[in-house]
């Protein structure tokens, strides 16, 4: 074999191997490699979660409005979900962004089981949007003025959520809260 006929041999072995990378690589994008990007397969993908998700987000109201029923409160509801209900308003302007707040308060399951109170565990003490207290404390603080007393029916997703608070607060579980705002 002469130089010019391993030449050829070399470049055609080097060709066919980058064709068949090309190729391999073209079929594999064909047949099931994702683009993360693409929101039709983010949607193909998630939508199992998403509607399980829902049905769960949809008992969890049906239990919490049974629940206000029940106890004949008057709720206001915000687009959250965050029900809530002023017994006393407070006097002055709401709290805003990186505001302290400190306050006296009751957690209760939907069951009514109290779990937590400010008179065994202390009073809470939190900065507005500048702590990682659940996003009811934060949400309700913008609404209510200092000395307000409200009670709020609150669900998982803006209490512990998924996990819980690892102690006595179960994953998606909707609370029962009372507060009174005691700075002034």
């Amino acid at each position: 074999m002469n130089m010019r006929e391993h030449c050829i041999k070399l470049i055609t072995i080097v060709l066919s191997v980058f064709m068949l990378m090309n190729f391999t690589s073209c079929r594999q994008k064909a047949t099931g490699v994702v683009n993360v990007h693409s929101s039709e397969v983010q949607e193909e993908v998630f939508d199992p979660y998403v509607e399980g998700n829902k049905r769960i987000l949809a008992l969890e109201t049906e239990e919490i409005e049974l629940v206000i029923k029940r106890h004949h409160w008057n709720m206001q509801e915000t687009g959250t979900g965050l029900c809530y209900e002023v017994l006393s308003p407070g006097t002055g302007a709401c709290f805003v962004e990186g505001d302290s707040v400190a306050m006296k308060y009751t957690i209760a399951l939907l069951s009514g089981q109290k779990i937590y109170d400010s008179e065994t565990d202390g009073i809470k003490t939190f900065r507005v949007e500048k702590s990682e207290e659940i996003p009811a404390l934060h949400e309700v603080a913008k609404l209510v003025s200092p000395g307000a007393k409200v009670r709020m029916v609150v669900p998982s997703h803006l209490a512990y959520g998924a996990g819980g608070d690892g102690d006595k607060i179960k994953g998606r579980e909707a609370l029962i809260m009372n507060i009174e705002i005691i700075n002034h």
